[in-house]
């Protein structure tokens, strides 16, 4: 099949678009100038929303099995804990931070592309571009000096901070850079302190933070003010831990060791015409909280069911990547910017209120919720965008204040355990969204009204009509399967958890989750005139 998307960048961003799009049988081109994928750790931990991510693609087992799952962030200053952050506290089935060197990431998205019967090709560089109304003409390098010019409906830049299609496009990256140097390597650590948990260690010198990696493989981060650039070995991280941990430690077995400048940039728009930018190509941060990948990785996460839509000519959706995606980088940004100066003051009356505000702060029960949501990415939102929608009718105060204060349109959909009516088998509501579709979820009860079943049939056959195959219908009901309905796809809620987590306590209610696992559309009580309003919002009537 003819290529409709052309992915630049091979790189996990890239990777997990090519993923996604292969599963929505969309044919794309992915093309990497590296002749072989990474082999340096670089980019390490994964947090619950990605690995949400990876489960709805049917891998995230995968992932488990060869990293390390990470429950605790530490905290310290002159050797002494000051506080720490419980990122079991996470709501979300993956309750913790998973730790794999980048160089596995992008080797299962690898395998995983392989199954689905694409790959990568290597040794071909983007040279140039050119948008017209109908496309994207691109001039390629591939091995040998060969020359390729060629069209394509869509290009994706995922090729990273120093990104070809972002300079060609002439965009300004804005931002700046830090003013501190920065050092790590990848090293063995024999200590005492706990090897599945990050440790972050304050000092007069800098920071150091140690990432957990299996069999006591640290990768250690920190910043260096020396003047000359120094010579980086383990005698030089060995120092560096004695001098700003006050722990006891021996380093050894280096296999990797860099020194770097930080930037904070991001670009105006992810897209322009018929181009798109993801990942690093339109937003560079601090390493601070890990953010990096996960959130290029949902940027394409976000894109490929909407340029499937497209070009299955079932609607366009393509102008809500840029508002739902530029809102969540521009706040990681300031996330990490904000994290990064507070570990590198400098000052020493502001780093010693730091060091005796942060365990105040931090043992309040909202803030820790916060700054765990906040690093894992399960606070990210769509509720500010024209593309979701609600409708709240004449429903009595008690159980519209639920409704009012459950998820919202553009809230990450939650999930609970359901009891499927046929089999008797319990199931997690993210086990009926996983796959490339949308989820219509219809909340009944027991002992429905006919003419509440006919309303609550009429809303699945609305779905049905306008999206077909790209729509799961499931209904979920009580403690038993209400008459009328084809007990296949219904699914008991006996101890109203499903019910309680989406706010719904009137009769009837129903929520549309996006393929990628928003909410875009709810209504209490069930209003099919507002569903058709939706329908044509979206651009489907």
């Amino acid at each position: 099949m003819t290529p409709k998307v052309l992915i630049v960048g091979a790189g996990p961003v890239g990777l997990c678009l090519a993923c996604e799009l292969a599963r929505y049988n969309v044919p794309f081109r992915l093309i990497e100038k590296r002749p072989e994928p990474s082999k340096n750790s670089k980019a390490l931990g994964v947090h619950a929303r990605s690995l949400e991510m990876l489960e709805d693609m049917g891998i995230v087992e995968r992932f488990i099995e060869r990293g390390l799952k990470v429950h605790r962030i530490n905290f310290y200053a002159e050797g002494k804990q000051l506080t720490h952050v419980n990122l079991s506290e996470v709501d979300s089935p993956f309750n913790f931070t998973l730790d794999i060197p980048q160089s596995q990431t992008e080797g299962l998205f690898i395998e995983r592309l392989k199954e689905l019967g694409h790959e990568v090709e290597r040794y071909v560089e983007l040279q140039s571009l050119e948008l017209y109304e109908d496309g994207v003409e691109v001039e390629l390098l591939k091995k040998g000096g060969v020359i390729e010019k060629k069209a394509y409906p869509y290009v994706v830049g995922c090729d990273g901070a120093h990104s070809v299609v972002r300079h060609q496009l002439g965009l300004d990256f804005k931002g700046e850079a830090y003013e501190e140097n920065f050092v790590l390597a990848d090293v063995h650590i024999d200590w005492g302190l706990a090897p599945d948990e990050m440790h972050m260690f304050f000092h007069g010198d800098g920071f150091v933070i140690l990432f957990p990696m299996k069999e006591k493989r640290y990768r250690v981060v920190a910043t260096d003010r020396s003047k000359t650039e120094p010579e980086l070995d383990e005698a030089y991280f060995q120092r560096l831990l004695d001098d700003r941990t006050k722990h006891q430690s021996h380093v050894s077995e280096g296999v990797w060791f860099s020194n770097f400048k930080i930037h904070h940039r991001i670009v105006e728009n992810y897209r322009h015409g018929r181009v798109f930018l993801a990942g690093d190509a339109a937003h560079i941060h601090s390493p601070a909280g890990g953010q990096g990948m996960n959130t290029g990785m949902q940027d394409a996460y976000n894109l490929a069911w909407k340029l499937a839509l497209k070009l299955q000519d079932k609607c366009d959706l393509l102008d809500s990547y840029s508002p739902e995606r530029l809102p969540v980088g521009n706040d990681v940004v300031e996330l990490t910017d904000r994290m990064t100066k507070v570990a590198t003051l400098q000052n020493p009356v502001g780093a010693a209120i730091r060091n005796r505000l942060m365990p105040i702060v931090a043992s309040l029960g909202v803030v820790q919720h916060k700054m765990v949501d906040s690093i894992e990415e399960v606070n990210v939102h769509y509720r500010e965008t024209k593309w979701v929608d609600e409708f709240m009718g004449e429903i009595n105060t008690s159980s519209r204040a639920p409704f009012s204060h459950g998820p919202q349109p553009g809230d990450r959909a939650p999930d609970a355990i359901v009891t499927h009516s046929v089999s008797g088998k319990p199931m997690r509501l993210y086990d009926i969204f996983n796959g490339p579709h949308y989820t219509l979820l219809l909340f009944t009860h027991s002992d429905a009204k006919e003419e509440q079943m006919v309303r609550l049939k009429a809303a699945a056959q609305s779905a049905e009509d306008t999206l077909g195959d790209w729509v799961n219908c499931a209904y979920i009901s009580g403690r038993k399967p209400p008459k009328l309905l084809n007990e296949r796809s219904v699914y008991l809620d006996a101890r109203s958890t499903a019910h309680k987590n989406y706010g719904v306590s009137a009769s009837q209610a129903l929520y549309l989750i996006r393929p990628d696992g928003y909410i875009g559309f709810r209504s209490m009580p069930i209003n099919l005139e507002a569903l058709e309003v939706y329908w044509k919002k979206l651009g489907l009537r």
